[in-house]
């Protein structure tokens, strides 16, 4: 069995996922997931949303997972006698540098516990096409977004997202400038959806095309609406933030265009085919 534990937004959730299930798939284990050991403690007030998803996991029990408590001594000692044992061996699987490629290899030989964000595409790219059919919404998105995004289809839409509010690696005004300007040499006449935190920003500060459309509809509590509109978009500006990133790595559509910053400012990074420019 694998346990991965489950924490942060929505976008590091599905990096988790993502790592943990191609890392199930490649070794045929089944599959928990742990969100008892991080939400009650998140300082934020951020929720576990993956059950909003068709992922091919279970939730685990909270007696289940209890042996990994943070503050327990007994795990806070298994965490230290593992990192001396070969990768191989070990039932505590913690990130420990910006990529892991050992967990690529691992065979594990019992049950293993992964802890970590994972924000990498190497670690499940051979297992997209099975990661884009179970990363589909469990329920219908709003009447109001299926129209939106049935719209999104039918034109050269792109969409665009702004992460600024409480982050500590904002992106300036200048790389949207780059970025669109790379829009618009490779896809004519792009329709334009913003996404993001300060849309205000983005009204006052970005040169963006008349028509643009600011989508704001959805709030925080149905942010996986948001998602899946992105999603619908034929093409993307992403910001450094890992919930416009699977924004666009879960459209796989030929002939996308992607546009992403060349340094994130954390573990993640451009995915394969996608275009960078600097921030």
């Amino acid at each position: 069995m694998i346990i991965a534990r489950v924490e942060g937004g929505l976008g590091n959730q599905l990096f988790i996922y993502a790592a943990a299930r191609a890392l199930a798939l490649r070794t045929g284990s089944q599959l928990r997931l742990d969100a008892w050991n991080s939400y009650p403690r998140d300082s934020f007030g951020r929720r576990y949303q993956l059950d909003d998803f068709n992922i091919a996991a279970s939730l685990a029990e909270e007696a289940e997972v209890a042996r990994y408590q943070p503050e327990s001594r007994g795990f806070y000692w298994r965490r230290k006698l593992d990192r001396r044992l070969p990768f191989s061996w070990r039932s505590i699987i913690e990130e420990r540098s910006l990529f892991e490629p050992r967990l690529l290899e691992l065979r594990p030989r019992g049950d293993v516990y992964l802890m970590g964000y994972w924000q990498r595409e190497e670690y499940f790219r051979d297992q997209g096409p099975a990661l884009r059919r179970e990363l589909t919404l469990r329920r219908e998105p709003s009447a109001q977004n299926r129209v939106l995004g049935e719209s999104m289809r039918q034109c050269e839409s792109a969409f665009l997202h702004v992460r600024r509010i409480d982050y500590a690696h904002r992106l300036s005004a200048g790389y949207y400038a780059a970025a669109l300007k790379t829009l618009y040499e490779r896809v004519r006449q792009p329709k334009l959806l913003v996404f993001g935190d300060d849309l205000e920003w983005a009204k006052r500060e970005l040169p963006l095309p008349e028509g643009t459309q600011f989508v704001e509809h959805n709030g925080d509590d149905r942010n996986v609406e948001d998602l899946w509109l992105m999603t619908r978009c034929r093409h993307a500006i992403v910001a450094n933030s890992s919930f416009s990133w699977w924004g666009a790595w879960l459209n796989a559509e030929p002939g996308r265009v992607v546009i992403a910053p060349a340094v994130w400012g954390y573990r993640a990074a451009a995915a394969t085919g996608w275009l960078t420019v600097s921030a």
